[in-house]
């Protein structure tokens, strides 16, 4: 497999779930093992234009078939009723061992913290862009993507896979990527897991050559986020990184950084097109 693929997907597995042990959230959490990885994945194929959401998909599935006891009994199944799609179930397991079903819903996300207008903490948890935050998917995976196993449009594969809605567990894979402002760094959050916070996010105007042009600069692209900046070898200077950075500010895409400073130091951060 090819060796920045085989980085992804040891990213993907080392990215901790966005709370530490189960929440307030009805449904418990799914838990990967990171002792997989002594064992290198040899033939994982994705092709190099799927983007990161798809990315993950295949990841989980090549850690259920390869590092687990379980199987896949379905994937990515979409529910349509009357021609209307109603929304899609990430994963069922089985267990063949203790005979247990697993209804998955998978989430990979990156949230920046945004102490902004809004007053519910979750709410504060806005994707790179500005166009989602954690609240309002917290809110479609308890009003949509679970209550979909129960909906009778579904009853159709449960028959097919000759299996019951009511026998079957829920639980939840949310693997977070947290960034918070630069100045608020220390602050400490009650119901998220501070093993996921990576790094910081600032505003263009921050990203100044007084305080970061001694460093060096690689800008991934966006399969390449759950890479850790260990593995980089391209480095750039602050001008050249500038010219990247001030490309996808223009067209309102907040990109991520990996720096390392002049003593080695590793950071990741985002630079927000928003103000």
């Amino acid at each position: 497999m090819d060796e920045w693929l085989s980085q992804q997907f040891t990213g993907f597995i080392q990215t901790p779930q966005i709370w530490e042990e189960d929440s307030s959230f009805p449904y418990p959490l799914y838990f990967l093992k990171e002792a997989v990885l002594s064992k290198q994945p040899k033939d994982l194929n994705i092709p190099p234009n799927m983007v990161l959401g798809k990315r993950v998909e295949k990841f989980f599935q090549f850690y259920i078939e390869h590092y687990t006891e379980e199987q896949v009994l379905a994937q990515n199944e979409q529910i349509i009723a009357q021609k209307i799609t109603l929304g899609e179930l990430d994963f069922l397991l089985r267990n063949p061992n203790s005979g247990e079903i697993t209804h998955i819903e998978l989430v990979y996300k990156f949230y920046l913290f945004d102490p902004g207008p809004a007053s519910e903490e979750f709410e504060q948890w806005t994707g790179p862009n500005h166009r989602d935050n954690l609240s309002k998917k917290l809110n479609r995976l308890k009003t949509r993507q679970f209550p979909l196993l129960y909906n009778p449009a579904t009853q159709g594969l449960l028959q097919e896979l000759d299996v019951s809605a009511s026998e079957i567990t829920q639980k939840l894979c949310f693997k977070a990527n947290l960034f918070l402002p630069l100045d608020l760094q220390k602050r400490h959050f009650r119901d998220i897991n501070s093993a996921a916070i990576q790094g910081f996010w600032i505003k263009a105007i921050q990203f100044t050559a007084k305080r970061f042009g001694k460093g060096q600069f690689f800008s991934p692209k966006k399969p390449d986020w759950p890479v850790h900046p260990k593995h980089n070898e391209k480095w750039i200077g602050f001008k050249e990184i500038c010219e990247q950075v001030d490309s996808m500010l223009k067209k309102e895409q907040s990109p991520l950084v990996w720096m390392k400073n002049n003593e080695g130091n590793l950071f990741r951060f985002f630079i927000v097109w928003w103000e």
